[in-house]
């Protein structure tokens, strides 16, 4: 897997999983309350944080198409460009909120949707961009990422793997060269039935060049920590300050309660990873040493005795001869006297 930086942070073979709080529309619009959401985000560990950097204009034509957004029972409906415009965070707010973070020690970073929007995060100095699932197709706003050379965290939802793999070789073809590819289900919230995890170490096989993440819009942390288990480097989830606030996307997001602790349990899963190779770990030596079975000696015997089956008992504690070899020992002549339930070494036979 591919290893690069943004910012301070590794990613890639050999570092640890980084958890990006996404803030996408939950503040509102309110540049008050992204400041707020920042600060609670720093206090729960996560290294950081993303916005979304859009107006309506560049998002949609049917300005008046009604959608619907909302949990069960509690739907509401609202032409899609009034909600847009109301949730895209002010251009003026990004450089205070930007040095807010990075003052608060978060990596921070966002989703432009066109090439405008690229170009005023570039002034802003941005460590890396974000591609939305929608824009898989965008292959111009690809190309326009790409030359800027910085890293690009790629969401493949809602598209084939051929459009994938299009979209892919847009942005190395175009100076990309540092590439977080992101296993997505744009589904809000997504199913688990529907997760369809094992496409992360499929990615590590078909671009080993790419770093491999997991966008997930699923509820809770379980999809997010299997993720992890499967592979994916970096781990991207919606957070909110309350899941019953009013709007589209806090009601299946994270409260700072349960992101701190995806981010222990993220942490925990890759420690609890571990080494590919099977061994008998530190934790188990005391372990081994009681409680794993030895030939013992049923009764006690004379120096000069030849050991027959009906000596030996095969019980803890561990570290004299392995069961493995009891046909071994069979016949074999004692050196010295030994008492009951005496573990036998291969000194006694010398």
């Amino acid at each position: 897997m591919a290893n690069f930086a943004i910012g301070k942070i590794k990613i890639g073979d050999n570092a640890p999983p980084l958890v990006v709080a996404e803030i996408g529309a939950n503040h509102d619009g309110d540049a008050k309350k992204a400041e707020l959401m920042l600060h609670e985000i720093a206090a729960t560990g996560a290294k950081a944080v993303k916005f979304q950097t859009y107006t309506a204009e560049e998002l949609v034509a049917d300005t008046q198409r009604i959608i619907t957004w909302g949990s069960t029972g509690k739907e509401q409906q609202e032409r899609i460009g009034d909600l847009f415009q109301r949730l895209s965070l002010p251009r003026e707010a990004h450089a205070d909120l930007f040095q807010l973070a990075h003052e608060l020690g978060l990596e921070v970073f966002s989703t432009p949707f066109s090439e405008k929007g690229v170009d005023f995060l570039i002034e802003l100095n941005v460590p890396a961009f974000k591609v939305a699932a929608s824009d898989v197709n965008h292959l111009p706003m690809l190309r326009y990422i790409a030359q800027t050379g910085k890293p690009v965290f790629l969401s493949l939802g809602k598209c084939t793997l051929a459009e994938a793999d299009t979209a892919i070789a847009t942005l190395f073809e175009n100076g990309c060269r540092e590439l977080c590819i992101m296993h997505c289900v744009a589904q809000y919230p997504s199913p688990m039935d529907e997760m369809n995890l094992r496409v992360i170490p499929t990615l590590a096989t078909l671009y080993p060049e790419c770093a491999i993440g997991f966008s997930d819009h699923s509820l809770g942390t379980t999809a997010a920590i299997a993720a992890v288990a499967l592979g994916a480097g970096v781990i991207e989830k919606h957070v909110t300050l309350n899941q019953d606030s009013v709007g589209p996307d806090h009601w299946f997001s994270l409260d700072m309660t349960q992101l701190q602790q995806l981010v222990c349990g993220v942490k925990d899963a890759y420690t609890a990873l571990g080494h590919p190779r099977k061994r008998v770990v530190a934790c188990e030596e005391s372990e081994r040493k009681t409680s794993v079975r030895s030939l013992v000696l049923r009764h006690k015997v004379a120096a000069g005795h030849c050991l027959q089956l009906e000596d030996i008992k095969i019980v803890r504690p561990g570290g004299g001869i392995a069961p493995q070899f009891l046909d071994t020992v069979l016949g074999m002549k004692v050196s010295t006297d030994l008492a009951e339930n005496t573990v036998l070494q291969w000194e006694i036979f010398k």
